[in-house]
């Protein structure tokens, strides 16, 4: 008797060993899958965006593309997710202006200048006269690539950048580029060059999602003429993939060059 108990016992615990890992994992799964849930249930769906790529120094009207969006009666649209992961970079929020159902397959809206510059963004469209508002986001619809504008200091605000000829190796000339919509961390993800020559990154500072970066460029010698500056860059963002059905965060990087044409003006001889 004593020996059946035990081994009925055994069977039991061996039982509950088996299970425990399961529900532990089952637990796991159910988190990720609510938390790859970006759309919730809506009368609506986006398809496309056009156009899909652009510059953010000029506001740019895009076309949504979908079905049933003469149901929404609060349309709201924005760049970005739903929901702000704060350690993802890649879904920052950004509303867009003059939204307007145009018909039941076709909504315009509004990037303004100086929206948030980046590659794969997407977009968000969504009825906030509904509680909950439902939402439906369209992921990697849109590239927003930054400008750049330019002070001079000089007082005109004509963007560009006047010194006289000097025989002096040692003229130096200093300017700030300001990128719009993009912020970069480190002085060494940004380039300058006017004309042939390399500027010198002196300071790199981030003001709201702009990057204003200072820039020195031994200029002496330089002969009278109209020059381009260019300004390479390279961002680092963070991003929230899914790997072998699990949840991960991973560096990606976005590289561009931005050019403003003869902006460097040498006077003189």
């Amino acid at each position: 008797m004593k020996t059946h108990l035990k081994e009925k016992s055994l069977v039991m615990l061996l039982a509950l060993a088996i299970a425990l890992p399961v529900f532990a994992k089952a637990d796991d799964s159910q988190g990720d899958n609510e938390g790859d849930n970006e759309n919730n249930t809506t009368t609506y769906v986006v398809t496309s965006i056009s156009p899909s790529t652009f510059d953010n120094n000029v506001d740019t009207l895009i076309t949504i593309t979908g079905t049933g969006f003469s149901t929404i009666s609060g349309l709201g649209v924005r760049l970005g997710k739903w929901q702000d992961d704060a350690k993802d970079d890649t879904d920052n929020i950004f509303p867009l202006t003059n939204a307007n159902v145009v018909n039941d397959t076709t909504i315009t809206a509004t990037v303004p200048t100086g929206a948030i510059a980046e590659d794969r963004e997407s977009i968000t469209v969504y009825d906030s006269n509904v509680t909950p508002n439902t939402h439906y986001t369209l992921e990697h619809a849109i590239n927003v690539h930054p400008s750049f504008e330019i002070d001079d200091e000089d007082g005109d605000s004509d963007g560009i950048v006047e010194e006289n000829y000097s025989r002096s190796n040692s003229a130096k000339s200093f300017f700030n580029l300001t990128l719009q919509g993009k912020k970069i961390e480190k002085k060494k993800w940004i380039k300058t060059t006017i004309g042939k020559r390399q500027g010198k990154i002196v300071s790199v500072t981030n003001v709201g999602n702009d990057t204003k970066v200072r820039v020195k460029l031994n200029y002496g010698k330089m002969s009278a003429g109209q020059y381009n500056i260019k300004l390479n860059y390279k961002d680092r963002l963070r991003e929230r993939v899914q790997k072998n059905h699990k949840w991960k965060y991973g560096n990606r990087w976005e590289r561009g060059t931005e050019t403003s044409n003869n902006a460097f003006v040498v006077s003189g001889n």
